[in-house]
């Protein structure tokens, strides 16, 4: 979708790779409403030919300079599509643009979901809390999700990973 204003981005072309509300937080603050059912499933849920397909489109469709950035970003949470690393690295290898990540950050304690991000040239990670207890009740994530587990995630990214890492 779009491009659109970005405050931080200035154009972004949105890319959702996810259903509508397909997360696994239920923040209280979501535009969204509830999320229900919560998951913590990855999977392709397009086929990745066609989300290419529709990136490939936008981007002929729009003048060089009108897009800033091509931005993985979701109705939910991106980092559960399981094609997320192959769906970056081949935008990227279509276009010239920087590609940005916003997400939970929630799956980063995952080694292979930490390699496959490494592919944007931005990953914008939130973090709401400070402890568990205040995890619990403002994301009320899944029910196995452990802060400890996502903030140290996060720091292993960090040390890997060579492009902006703009944590929210």
């Amino acid at each position: 979708y779009g491009p659109v204003p970005s405050r931080r981005l200035g154009q972004s072309l949105g890319v959702d790779p996810i259903p509508f509300k397909t997360c696994n937080y239920n923040c209280v603050y979501c535009q969204l409403g509830r999320t229900h059912p919560l998951t913590n499933r990855r999977q392709d849920f397009y086929a990745p030919e066609t989300i290419l397909a529709e990136v490939r489109a936008a981007l002929a469709a729009h003048p060089p300079g009108a897009i800033d950035y091509v931005t993985f970003v979701g109705q939910g949470e991106p980092l559960l599509c399981a094609s997320l690393g192959r769906l970056m690295r081949e935008v990227k290898a279509m276009s010239n643009l920087p590609v940005a990540l916003i997400t939970n950050g929630s799956l980063l304690f995952q080694p292979d979901v930490r390699a496959e991000v490494q592919a944007a040239d931005v990953v914008m990670p939130t973090v709401d809390a400070a402890d568990q207890a205040t995890f619990r009740r403002i994301n009320r994530p899944w029910r196995r999700l452990d802060l400890a587990a996502i903030l140290a995630g996060m720091a292993d990214f960090r040390q890997s990973y060579t492009g902006q890492l703009w944590v929210e």
